[in-house]
């Protein structure tokens, strides 16, 4: 690792007594580690027949990779540290089905600039890990974080709100609905095929939310969900950050529902969770506050 770092600095210092100064050691020292890493190679790094040392061919294609296992030795050692102080080898988000990514992905993306050593295993789970059908299954473990909509949450999970996602009642533009002139009411509602987000399972009569239609088809992903009615196949209700683009290009467009139509919900609240008897790391108490918009108080400080 001496001889590496020796190599480099010389490069980057330009001659032999640069490097010595840099380093504080003697040139005589770095002379001798240079040639010592030279005959284990078996190659001139340096092309020595003029005034200032400058790489050879052999050089060239070699100083990269003495930088790459500096950098590689740099990082296990950061690590090392990081976990001596209690940091997380990973942390494990659970993630509903239907939560938007985008709102997600710049705390996300910060993580990655604080903690580049933690590792994010995100998991998506079926819808039905935001209802309270499978409350009991949300509480057992298997994520650190859970990202979800409050609804149904059990007792066990403690919870700080993300955002209040808006929810809008939409159709293709070629969907009869769409082209009904005058507020919709429930009966115009239940003679159209509506496209909902389900659980895996049959649905349990009295846990629908959103549902009017007396035919539906049932999905358990949003973006399929998406489709479907961009498709024109029938309408839904739909996160309105999912969809501003298409309301924008005219690819989707809002229904009027009448205000004795069927009882829609206007807005879910998300959340990120955690159990109560499950304290978190580090990574793991940063990225709650940064999702629950408190980051700047527990950002840590550089070293």
């Amino acid at each position: 690792m001496d001889q590496f770092r020796i190599f480099i600095a010389v490069v980057e210092a330009g001659s032999f007594s640069a490097a010595a100064r840099r380093l504080h050691r003697a040139q005589s020292a770095l002379t001798y580690a240079v040639q010592r890493l030279e005959d284990q190679v078996g190659t001139a790094l340096f092309d020595r027949s003029s005034y200032r040392p400058t790489l050879s061919e052999a050089g060239h294609l070699l100083l990269p990779k003495a930088q790459r296992v500096l950098d590689d030795v740099a990082r296990f050692r950061s690590s090392a540290l990081e976990l001596s102080r209690g940091l997380e080898v990973q942390l494990k988000l659970g993630v509903a089905g239907g939560v938007p990514m985008n709102l997600l992905t710049p705390a996300l993306a910060d993580f990655r600039d604080v903690f580049p050593t933690v590792q994010i295993r995100l998991i998506v789970h079926p819808f039905s890990m935001a209802t309270g059908r499978n409350a009991a299954t949300l509480a057992k473990g298997g994520a650190d974080l859970r990202i979800l909509y409050e609804q149904l949450l059990p007792d066990t999970l403690l919870r700080f709100p993300i955002a209040d996602i808006a929810l809008v009642t939409v159709a293709a533009p070629s969907h009869s609905l769409a082209r009904m002139q005058g507020g919709l009411d429930m009966q115009t509602l239940q003679d159209h095929l509506q496209i909902v987000l389900s659980e895996i399972e049959e649905a349990v009569a009295g846990e629908d939310v959103q549902v009017a239609a007396l035919n539906t088809w049932r999905v358990t992903e949003q973006s399929v969900r998406h489709s479907l009615i961009l498709a024109g196949i029938g309408w839904g209700s739909l996160p309105e950050a999912l969809v501003e683009d298409d309301l924008a290009a005219g690819r989707l467009v809002k229904l009027p529902i009448k205000s004795d139509g069927f009882q829609r919900v206007v807005s879910l609240r998300l959340v990120v969770a955690h159990r109560r008897d499950e304290p978190l790391g580090p990574a793991g108490r940063w990225l709650l506050a940064r999702l629950s918009g408190m980051a700047a108080s527990v950002t840590p400080k550089a070293e």
